[in-house]
């Protein structure tokens, strides 16, 4: 996501530059906007060019590690630079220790907690850099750490199954794609090194079927390399945000299976941002203002500011989601819930709680469908090993006979 460096003043008249990640220019002076600050400039940094902290990414084990003790520290009533120098001192990784120091060394400057984490660039996700800005703001810093904390290991072990889950089938097709790799480079030679001995003419269709071969491989290899260079080439776009990373989002958002699993996860996070925020006293505007940094999916973000901007004017919460094709419309009935019992923090906690179990059960089909889905394609690659390698073999052994 690009980096902008904002110059900004407060209601004080204060005026001081802080760097934000935004989708664009657009969303990133709503946001600042809601948030009281007047906005003199937004500059976008080029790549690499935004110090180098930001260049440097900590990884979520690292921010984890912290996020805990800094929950423990401030539970216990400390202020948050007493909580940072103790996980200075507590901390035995070079790269937390490192990442503590850079925080410590903003805030001794001056500088906000919430700035702080921005420099600090991706190592944290947007939930969790809106959320700490909040929390500071309205002085529950305590609060937030402790709800963040839950979020991330919920997102640990969500991973963690994800991973575990696609694991075993990954080195299956590797171990099948190894073995058609041996075939046709060790085994095919020696087998026309033992039928040339025969004549000349069985040596020459041993070629023809090595010939055959390699080229089934080599059609192959190019649709997996053709199809990984489309992905990479779709994540780049999405890095550099702008309206093609919208339309490559919102087509992820109608493939089929992806899709469900997409948005299930993505309300799941906004749905935590937006418990969270409205439970500490932050406006519905402003909270879904924050709310749509946690979702990852640039065409939810978009959508997400547009109602925003429906209920800014006067529209009811239930009706503007209810309008969204991209949210269900489960979303605006527990809106509507919400607005008749004046309870929206309620709501947002019931839709966490049924989004939580829909992407747990989302996982457990997920295991449950790998093994037949592994015997199908383990089946497809013997019938392919069948029909272009051993009825050749045949063939030619009954030539010879």
């Amino acid at each position: 996501m690009p980096v902008y460096a904002c110059r900004v003043s407060d209601s004080n008249g204060k005026i001081e530059e802080v760097l934000r990640e935004a989708v664009s220019e657009e969303p990133l002076a709503r946001e600042l906007a809601s948030q009281s600050l007047f906005v003199i400039s937004i500059r976008e940094l080029a790549r690499g060019n935004a110090g180098h902290s930001l260049r440097k990414r900590y990884s979520r084990k690292v921010v984890g590690e912290l996020t805990d003790v800094l929950t423990l520290m401030l539970g216990s009533g400390l202020s948050l630079k007493d909580s940072l120098e103790v996980a200075q001192t507590v901390s035995n990784r070079s790269a937390g220790n490192e990442l503590v120091t850079l925080l410590l060394e903003r805030i001794r400057k001056g500088g906000t907690f919430a700035g702080a984490l921005e420099g600090a660039g991706s190592s944290f996700p947007s939930v969790y850099r809106g959320l700490v800005r909040i929390g500071e703001r309205i002085g529950s810093l305590d609060q937030v750490f402790a709800r963040l904390s839950v979020y991330l290991r919920d997102e640990k072990k969500l991973k963690e199954r994800l991973g575990t889950a696609l694991l075993y089938p990954s080195i299956v097709l590797g171990v099948a794609l190894m073995s058609a790799v041996l075939v046709v480079t060790v085994l095919c030679p020696r087998m026309r090194d033992i039928y040339s001995q025969i004549g000349p003419g069985m040596a020459g269709k041993v070629d023809s079927l090595i010939t055959s071969l390699t080229s089934a491989s080599a059609v192959f290899a190019a649709s997996l390399i053709g199809a990984v260079a489309l992905v990479a080439g779709a994540a780049r776009a999405r890095r550099k945000a702008g309206p093609l990373a919208v339309r490559i989002d919102a087509f992820l958002l109608r493939v089929p299976l992806v899709a469900s699993f997409l948005v299930q996860r993505e309300l799941l996070n906004f749905s935590f941002a937006m418990e969270t925020l409205t439970a500490s006293g932050v406006s519905v505007d402003e909270a879904l203002s924050e709310g749509a940094g946690a979702t990852g999916n640039k065409a939810l973000q978009k959508e997400i500011f547009e109602i925003r901007e429906k209920v800014m004017k006067g529209e009811h919460l239930s009706t503007a989601f209810s309008r969204s094709s991209l949210f269900p419309p489960r979303v605006a009935r527990w809106m509507g819930i919400g607005e008749r019992v004046g309870h929206v923090e309620k709501v947002f906690g019931q839709l966490r709680s049924y989004y939580q179990q829909e992407v747990e059960k989302w996982l457990h089909r997920l295991l449950i469908l790998i093994e037949p889905a592994l015997i199908v394609v383990l089946g497809v690659v013997i019938i392919l090993f069948v029909v272009f390698f051993i009825v050749p073999i045949f063939s030619l052994y009954g030539n010879v006979l």
